[in-house]
C-alpha cells in the first residue's frame, strides 16, 4: 500500500487495535462464524453537497464487534472521500448481537460496503422522450413562500448527456434551482444516434397545512435535432474594370453607430448554458481530459463503478429463502470476465455458503453493453441483509 493510503486508512480507524493483552484476535465473519445479526440501524445521513452535485458512490467498512456487540473499531478498506465520514458516524451507532463460541462471547470482523445512491426524480413524460436514469430533484429556493412554474428547454445527446439549458420562462430564484438539477441529470442512451430536444416543466409548490414543498416535473415537446447542412458561400463574381471611375461623392459624416439600450438587450433571448463540448477552432488549445461518464445500471439495486460498462439485463440481488430463514448476512465476492458480446462468466466466488450461490446465479445472468472487444475482468461485491440485498461492481484491480 503507498505511504498515503496507509496514513489515510490509519487516520480512519475508531476505537482499540485488536488483539489487545488478553484478548483473543476477532473471528472473521462468514468463515470462521457466522455474520452477526444487527440489533440497531442508524442510516447514514447524504452529504448535502454530495447530494447538490449529483454524486454517489460505495464506501466499503471494515467492523470489529466486541463482545458486548458493540462496534469495537472501524476502518475504512474502500473510499469514497464524499461519503466516508457520513458512514463512520452512521456505523459507530450500530449494534449487534452478541457471538459465542462454546458459549462464550467473541469479537468478530466483518466487512460492511454502503451504497450512497439518491432515487431518481419522478417526472411525468412524452412518449419518445428518454428514460431519466440519473440526476437530483429541484430544491424549493429558502425563504420562497409562493408557488411558481419554470420552463427550460433541454437537449440531450444519444448517449444521454445534456448539451444545452435554456431557462425560458420563470423567477430567478427558482430557475436558478431547477438549472442546478438539471446539471446533474443524465438520460438512457438513445439508438438513433441524434441529439433530442425538448421542454421541461417545473411546478414549484410551496409547503401548506404541514405538508413540505414539492416540484412537481413534466416533460414534453420531444423534437429531434439534426445537424443542419451549411452551405459554402458563393464567390462575389468580380467588379468589371472602370478606365475613369467617376469622382467621388462629397464624404457625409458616418452616423454614430446606436448604443443597445436595455429592451434591445432583453429581446435577444435567456442565455444558453453548453454542458457538452464546443465547436473546435480552427488550432485548438490543449484542454483537459473530460471527466469519465458514470455507468447506467438497468437492474435494480445494483450499482456500478466508473470503467464498468453499462448493465442492461439481468437478475437483481435478492436474499435467498434459506438464508432469510437462517437469518444469514454478510458479503460476497464474486469474480467475473465479460466478453466482446456483454455476457458474464464466474470465475470464483467468496462468502457466507448460503448467499454465494445466489449471488453466483445472478451475476451469471448479467448482460452488459460492449463497445470493444477485449475482456473484461470485474468484481461483485453483493452486501445481504436481514431482508434486503445490494451490489456494486468494479474493475479488477
Amino acid at each position: 500500500m503507498r505511504l498515503e493510503g496507509a496514513l489515510l486508512a490509519a487516520s480512519l480507524v475508531a476505537g482499540p487495535a485488536w488483539p489487545q493483552a488478553g484478548e483473543e484476535p476477532p473471528r472473521v465473519a462468514g468463515s470462521e462464524v457466522p455474520a452477526p445479526k444487527r440489533v440497531k440501524f442508524v442510516s447514514p445521513q447524504y452529504p448535502a453537497d454530495a447530494q447538490a452535485r449529483g454524486l454517489r458512490g460505495i464506501v466499503i467498512l471494515e467492523l470489529v464487534i466486541d463482545t458486548a456487540g458493540k462496534v469495537a473499531s472501524v476502518t475504512v478498506t474502500r473510499s469514497v472521500p464524499p461519503f466516508d465520514e457520513a458512514a463512520l458516524v452512521a456505523v459507530r451507532q450500530w449494534e449487534y448481537e452478541v457471538t459465542r463460541v462454546a458459549g462464550k462471547p467473541v469479537p468478530v470482523r466483518l466487512s460492511v460496503p454502503i451504497t450512497f445512491t439518491m432515487p431518481v426524480p419522478r417526472v411525468s413524460r412524452q412518449e419518445g422522450i428518454p428514460e431519466l436514469v440519473q440526476g437530483v430533484n429541484p430544491v424549493f429556493p429558502a425563504g420562497q413562500g409562493r408557488a411558481e412554474s419554470v420552463v427550460a428547454e433541454l437537449t440531450v445527446e444519444s448517449t444521454g448527456q445534456v448539451m444545452e439549458i435554456e431557462i425560458q420562462s420563470g423567477a430567478t430564484a427558482f430557475a436558478d434551482a431547477l438549472m442546478d438539477a438539471l446539471r446533474t441529470w443524465r438520460f438512457a442512451p438513445e439508438g438513433s444516434g441524434a441529439a433530442v430536444a425538448f421542454r421541461v416543466e417545473a411546478d414549484f409548490v410551496p409547503p401548506s397545512q404541514g405538508a413540505s414543498p414539492r416540484v412537481d416535473l413534466r416533460l414534453g415537446g420531444l423534437r429531434r435535432r439534426e445537424a443542419a447542412a451549411v452551405d459554402p458561400p458563393s464567390p462575389e463574381p468580380a467588379a468589371a474594370p472602370s478606365p475613369e471611375p467617376p469622382p467621388a461623392p462629397p464624404a457625409e459624416p458616418a452616423a454614430a453607430a446606436p448604443t443597445p439600450s436595455a429592451d434591445t438587450a432583453a429581446s435577444s433571448g435567456p442565455p444558453v448554458e453548453v454542458l457538452g463540448p464546443l465547436p473546435t477552432p480552427a488550432t485548438p488549445p490543449a484542454a483537459p481530459a473530460p471527466p469519465p461518464e458514470v455507468p447506467i445500471s438497468a437492474i435494480r439495486d445494483v450499482t456500478l463503478a466508473a470503467g464498468v460498462p453499462d448493465l442492461m439485463k439481468g437478475r437483481r440481488p435478492v436474499v435467498p429463502p434459506l438464508a432469510r430463514m437462517a437469518s444469514a448476512t454478510g458479503t460476497v465476492e464474486v469474480r467475473f470476465a465479460v466478453d466482446a458480446s456483454g455476457a458474464a462468466s464466474v470465475q470464483e466466488v467468496s462468502g457466507p455458503e448460503l448467499l454465494k450461490e445466489a449471488a453466483r446465479q445472478a451475476v451469471a445472468s448479467w448482460v452488459f453493453r460492449r463497445t470493444t472487444a477485449e475482456r473484461l475482468h470485474l468484481v461483485a461485491s453483493f452486501a445481504y441483509g436481514a431482508a434486503t440485498a445490494s451490489a456494486t461492481v468494479r474493475r479488477e484491480e
